[in-house]
C-alpha cells in the first residue's frame, strides 16, 4: 500500500523555523538540509511502520511514530483507513517531547 503524506501546518512551521536557524549559520547547508528532509518525508509513503514509536507516545492515545533525520525527529501518525501519513511535528532531537513536562 502506498500512503499519501500530509505535512500539517504546525510541522511546516517547525520546518521553516529549523531552516531559518540553519540558514543564518550555513546558507548552503540549509538548502541541502531542506531538500533532504522533504526527501525523507516522501519516503514515509512506503512502509511507515518501519520506524519506531516517538517519545510523545507516552502523552497521547493514538499511535505516534518518528524517524530520525540528522539532528531532528520527524514525528508522524498513520491512518490506515484514509491511507495517509500525517507529519505532525519536526523537532530538534534535544527538545523535550511534545506534552512532556519541564520537570
Amino acid at each position: 500500500m502506498k500512503y499519501g503524506v500530509i505535512v500539517t501546518p504546525e510541522a511546516q512551521e517547525n520546518i521553516t523555523a529549523a531552516y531559518d536557524y540553519i540558514a543564518q549559520r550555513a546558507p548552503l547547508n540549509a538548502a541541502r538540509w531542506l531538500a533532504d528532509l522533504y526527501s525523507q518525508i516522501g519516503r514515509l509513503e512506503k512502509f511507515p511502520r518501519r520506524f519506531g514509536k516517538a517519545r510523545e507516545q507516552a502523552h497521547v492515545a493514538e499511535e505516534i511514530r518518528q524517524v530520525i533525520f540528522k539532528s531532528h525527529r520527524i514525528i508522524y501518525t498513520i491512518d490506515d483507513t484514509a491511507g495517509t501519513v500525517q507529519v505532525v511535528f519536526v523537532r530538534h532531537g534535544k527538545m523535550r517531547a511534545v506534552g512532556e513536562s519541564e520537570d
